[in-house]
Parts: C-alpha cells; sequence; structure tokens
C-alpha cells in the first residue's frame, strides 16, 4: 500500500509540483494585475490542501500527500529537496519553454510521467483519477480566484474566456 515512504525525495517533488504548474497554466492564460496573482497563486496550495483534506480518509495516496504536506521533512531530505529544486531550476534555464504552447507540453510530460510514475508505485486506478481530479481542482481554484477585466476590484468576470478555454483543455487531456 502506498505511504509517505514509497517516494523519493525527487518523486515527492515531481508529484507537488505537476498540479502546481495546472495551476500555473490557468495563471498564465490571463494574468491578472498584482493582487490577483497572489490570490491566484495562493489558491494553488490551498485548493491542493483542501482537495487532499477531502479525499485522505479514503485514498491511500491522498493521506499520503496530506502526510507529506504536513509533515516536517529531516534535515536530509531538506537538502535533497533543495537539490532537486536547484537541478530543476537549471534545466529550466537550459530548457526554457519559448512559446505557450511549448510550456503546455512541458507540463503534459510532466503530469504524463508522474501518472506513470504513481502507477508502478502502485496507486490504484481509482488513487491516479483523484490525483487528476486534484489537478483540475486546483486549475479551477485559480481560475476562480479572482476577477479579470476590472479595475482595483471593480467590474470584470470571475472566470475569464481564456481561463475556460484552458480549463477545458486540462479537463479534456486529464479524461475526466
Amino acid at each position: 500500500m502506498i505511504d509517505r515512504d514509497s517516494f523519493s525525495v525527487e518523486e515527492w517533488g515531481n508529484i507537488i509540483s505537476v498540479p502546481a504548474s495546472v495551476g500555473a497554466l490557468v495563471v498564465t492564460a490571463d494574468p491578472s494585475g498584482p493582487f490577483g496573482l497572489i490570490g491566484e497563486f495562493r489558491a494553488i496550495m490551498s485548493s491542493m490542501k483542501e482537495y487532499v483534506a477531502d479525499y485522505a480518509a479514503g485514498s491511500p495516496l491522498m493521506a499520503s500527500i496530506q502526510t507529506y504536506m504536513t509533515t516536517k521533512p529531516s534535515e536530509e531530505e531538506e537538502a535533497e529537496l533543495k537539490r532537486w529544486a536547484e537541478e530543476q531550476q537549471e534545466e529550466m534555464k537550459v530548457n526554457k519553454p519559448q512559446t505557450p504552447e511549448d510550456l503546455k507540453q512541458l507540463i503534459r510530460d510532466r503530469t504524463t510521467e508522474v501518472l506513470g510514475m504513481l502507477r508502478t508505485k502502485g496507486a490504484t486506478e481509482e488513487d491516479v483519477n483523484l490525483f487528476k481530479g486534484m489537478m483540475y481542482s486546483v486549475a479551477e481554484a485559480v481560475a476562480n480566484a479572482s476577477k479579470e477585466g476590472g479595475f482595483l476590484g471593480f467590474g470584470g468576470t470571475r472566470v475569464s474566456s481564456a481561463e475556460e478555454s484552458v480549463l477545458t483543455q486540462i479537463k479534456s487531456e486529464l479524461g475526466i
């Protein structure tokens, strides 16, 4: 059965970063002003935590993610996570997506890798589907985090047509 120890620090980094990356796709679809961006980025982590809490009791994967997100890493894990983050940063410098489509493809590839890794580590299809649901939930939370097209919080729409288009594409590609 899957638990916190089923994954390496690098694998945990990927598990946590993929839903955050999907949320970032929504942010880039129709960037908000400074306050809107703060709300959108806060929505990424808060929606992940909320989703995981809602499903942890019935899902070994969600319970593992919850444990990982709420447990302070050891000094060794912190050092490994820092190394992994630095490697990811260097990789992004070398292979920086040049277009929005390149960014989407990079996130598609990473999502496919993480879903495959979850299956390889023993996640059930129910758990994998919950993980997909979490990714979409994060995307929706980001889209709803701030109004688009307004001025100083007045007017605008909650979810822009560009964000709605990205949400539709994410839902379709995740098969949910």
